[in-house]
């Protein structure tokens, strides 16, 4: 027998067994998810495995992918070996500046394969001194297809690394699982406010907690999992410029990070990249975006804040002509105060001006609406706003004034006198001696 016939007989069993393989691994693989209601995570990991014992690849992930910000990091993964070290050796973002067949490859949505990392060492070096940081000595990758969100890659395949139909296939699959996760996260979040009409527009709350509302839900401050995330966000809001460099923000935001080893803009960029991860559950557009001149807000989004609606209420009850107009608008303003802005940094110092600002403004709104109600003789409501502000603001003197005086106007002595011994409790010594004078 010649030598290319026993070639062309290898290849025809070897297709034969891959054929065979592939059938039986579609049919465990089905065995194992249908009809069965799984969630999306299991589902992923059981995709993974199949993946995994098709290609007798010691590890298979979906890794997300930011091209515009160029980091990616493991979401999650299923591992073959008896100890996992993919968070060890992994860091907790990694960059792309390096790896610019892989991002051609997710750009294009084409596989990539490197059937020996070996081959690759000197062409390109950098790509190579990653494979050997994760011991990466083969590697066969698909992109989650329409969407440049994720790829799903093998390691170390010992057989079939140019079959990339199964890949592909388990990549569909893939992609469904992780469409079914961002939906349920979606779904878990609480429905947004009135002033949502489009998926275009954000609307985002700075008073006490910060709260971000989309068409799809609402994105609480705890869900960012980082402080310096909602610090990163807020500082953007409440800058006038269009664009903000990493410098700049790490000058204002945290200048003793200057002098880290690290470089400050690095961790910018991983802010960024979380913030963006987050938001995704609530939106399908990309809610800062990174341009030569800095990160800006993506200029397609309708974004407005409760600090910016707060301003435009006060000033449009200073102009109204009707009293009950100014009373409904006074009622708006101050509904939307829950707290300091950004309460979790309340006392940083580049946020304390904007903070106290608003504060007393709350105070000046509140106190005005008091007045109002006051002369309409809306005592109940008086009561209740009274009430409601003092919970924000104890240290208001003006507002027990209007509620201590609107029960004596209705000669409810004992009402009166519990208010003025709560703001004894709470007033400094001479605010509480102006509130005795102003009673008086």
């Amino acid at each position: 027998m010649r030598q290319s016939d026993s070639v062309s007989e290898e290849l025809d069993t070897e297709n034969v067994q891959c054929a065979l393989d592939f059938e039986n691994t579609m049919n465990e693989l089905e065995t194992q998810l249908y009809y069965r209601h799984l969630p999306p995570k299991e589902v992923a990991l059981r995709v993974m495995e199949a993946a995994c014992k098709f290609y007798d690849a010691d590890w298979c992930g979906l890794i997300q992918v930011d091209l515009d910000l160029g980091l990616w990091k493991p979401l999650w993964w299923h591992n073959e070996c008896q100890e996992d070290k993919t968070t060890i050796l992994t860091n907790e973002f990694e960059s792309s500046e390096f790896l610019d067949r892989w991002v051609k490859a997710v750009r294009r949505g084409t596989p990539m394969v490197v059937s020996d990392a070996e081959d690759v060492k000197d062409t390109y070096p950098d790509e190579y001194r990653l494979y050997e940081r994760l011991g990466i000595k083969s590697v066969l990758a698909i992109p989650l297809e329409p969407r440049q969100i994720a790829l799903i890659a093998v390691r170390n395949p010992q057989r079939y690394t140019h079959q990339t139909s199964m890949l592909k296939l388990l990549a569909y699959v893939l992609l469904a699982a992780y469409n079914d996760k961002r939906m349920a996260d979606s779904l878990s979040m609480a429905f947004s406010p009135e002033n949502i009409k489009s998926s275009h527009d954000v609307f985002i709350s700075l008073f006490g907690e910060l709260k971000i509302h989309t068409s799809h839900g609402v994105l609480p401050e705890s869900d960012l999992k980082s402080p310096k995330i909602s610090r990163l966000l807020t500082f953007m809001l409440l800058s006038n410029k269009k664009a903000l460099s990493s410098l700049e923000i790490v000058q204002e935001i945290w200048p003793e990070e200057l002098e880290d080893k690290d470089e400050p803009g690095k961790k910018v960029k991983q802010l960024v990249y979380r913030l963006r991860q987050a938001f995704s559950i609530i939106s399908d557009e990309q809610l800062i975006l990174s341009t030569p001149s800095g990160y800006q807000f993506n200029p397609d989004l309708h974004i407005t804040t409760d600090f910016q609606r707060f301003d435009e209420l006060c000033i449009a009850a200073a102009k109204a002509t009707s009293a009950i107009n100014k009373v409904r608008l006074l009622e708006k303003a101050a509904s939307l105060y829950q707290g300091k802005l950004l309460s979790a940094a309340n006392g940083e110092h580049w946020l304390v001006h904007y903070a106290n600002r608003y504060h007393l403004a709350f105070m000046s709104t509140v106190n005005e609406l008091l007045k109002q109600l006051m002369d309409f003789h809306a005592y109940d409501l008086l009561h209740r706003d009274a009430a409601l502000a003092l919970t924000i603001a104890p240290e208001n003197t003006k507002a027990y004034y209007w509620l201590i005086r609107s029960y004596q106007k209705q000669h409810m002595d004992e009402m009166a006198a519990g208010e003025l011994a709560a703001a004894k409790q709470k007033l400094p010594e001479d605010e509480y001696q102006k509130l005795l004078n102003s009673l008086e």
